[in-house]
């Protein structure tokens, strides 16, 4: 690891999420505040359709032709613009041309997630030094939620131009960072390429399907926390949302810290599945804190979030980073990507909407009674993810290998695909 980079990777990942919070972290609430609750589900599964669209094309893009940071720095600067003019429509009330910039953001915003992800992975030791990197980021969107929550803005559209402004500083910072030129340039164009099928062929690999499976259908859990858990604490009587979710950011930034010790103890699929079991917890605490006065089972459920996230999503990164060959990695992680954030945020949000909509009806505290049920539908799906993984996924990764017999391995399940 160069040390003289490292601190240029930090700034960027505290930026990038920075930026994401303050759009995304309460926009459910933000809908919900200005009239439009009945289409959070739709403005998720919409950021779900733009994620599988844009990363793949954008992951070859950067593994071909551009380097990774100016074609970061670009999205960045464009999607700034898009996002300054978004909150008119939000408080117009225009549904339908508030969905359409909502999905123009998702356009412009995702790959460039996967992209900060390339360059990390491409100047560092990833399964040591990724988490370090990576816990700037969860920095990032922690001091964007105190912010906003603490300014009062957990609901209102000023926190789309703090966004916007974040964009435009992010988007020109990217041209400051290490050249991450493309790996497989001057390669011929074929059209596998424009399709990715080089990453897809990962999936020839059965823990890697069955990994991107459990990642898919854990998307459920996993929106139903992140578009609805603003709206359910503001029911719950917490009008500073945003700040109360920065108990789980605080938990995921100390469980970061302890991720490397933790995956190069116990392996891949231990720490994958201690992930997931935790979201089947988390949602059962919700639902228990929807009928009970005790603040203990939010406060609980809400610190869970250093298992939920860091156990599950970011091991998924550094597995999909070791199984990738170096010249398909920014396809790879735009991949893994599309199976959380694209085809699985689209399916999850219109599974969770469709909960919502039927569970939830009675407005504020009202309708407490009828978040318990809202929650336990995820504990559900998370249950049978869990149960599956356990016994079909099996670790071929292994962190408590040796470095050199790691290595080696993993060039060869890279030239097996």
């Amino acid at each position: 690891m160069k040390y003289s980079t490292t601190p240029r990777l930090l700034i960027m990942m505290f930026v990038q999420y920075f930026m994401q919070g303050a759009w995304n972290m309460t926009m459910g609430l933000v809908l919900s505040s200005y009239g439009m609750a009945s289409i959070i589900g739709t403005a998720y599964g919409l950021l779900g359709v733009a994620t599988i669209i844009s990363p793949l094309f954008t992951g070859m893009i950067a593994d071909r032709f551009f380097a990774s940071q100016k074609v970061m720095g670009i999205l960045h600067l464009i999607n700034a613009c898009v996002i300054f003019y978004t909150p008119q429509f939000i408080e117009a009330q225009n549904a339908t041309m508030t969905l359409l910039m909502i999905f123009i953001v998702g356009i412009l915003f995702y790959p460039t997630t996967a992209l900060s992800n390339s360059i990390s992975f491409h100047h560092i030791d990833g399964v040591k030094y990724f988490p370090v990197i990576r816990v700037f980021g969860t920095f990032g969107f922690m001091v964007i939620g105190f912010i906003i929550g603490q300014m009062g803005y957990s609901g209102d559209t000023m926190a789309w131009y703090i966004a916007a402004a974040s964009g435009v500083a992010l988007g020109l910072y990217c041209f400051t960072l290490p050249d991450t030129p493309p790996k497989a340039r001057g390669r011929p164009f074929m059209l596998r390429d424009l399709l990715c099928l080089d990453a897809l062929a990962l999936f020839k690999e059965r823990n890697f399907t069955i990994l991107m499976l459990s990642i898919l259908v854990l998307m459920i859990p996993k929106t139903a926390y992140s578009a609805y858990i603003p709206v359910f604490l503001k029911a719950l009587g917490f009008d500073n949302a945003a700040t109360m979710m920065q108990i789980g950011i605080a938990s995921e930034v100390i469980f970061m810290f302890l991720l490397s010790f933790i995956l190069l103890r116990i392996g891949f699929k231990v720490t994958l599945l201690i992930g997931a079991v935790c979201w089947v917890v988390r949602s059962l605490f919700f639902a228990h804190a929807a009928v009970d006065d005790a603040m203990v089972w939010v406060v609980v459920g809400l610190l869970l979030q250093g298992f939920c996230w860091d156990f599950f999503f970011t091991v998924a990164d550094i597995y999909v980073d070791r199984k990738a060959g170096e010249a398909i990695k920014a396809q790879a992680q735009s991949l893994r990507f599309i199976v959380s954030n694209g085809a699985g945020l689209l399916f999850a949000s219109t599974v969770c909407g469709q909960i919502f909509n039927h569970t939830v009806n009675a407005p504020g505290s009202e309708g407490l009674a009828q978040w318990q049920y809202f929650w336990v539908w995820p504990a559900i799906v998370a249950a049978i993810v869990s149960a599956i993984f356990f016994l079909l996924f099996h670790d071929d990764l292994s962190e408590r290998r040796s470095s050199r017999r790691g290595e080696a391995e993993t060039q060869s399940a890279g030239q097996s695909l």
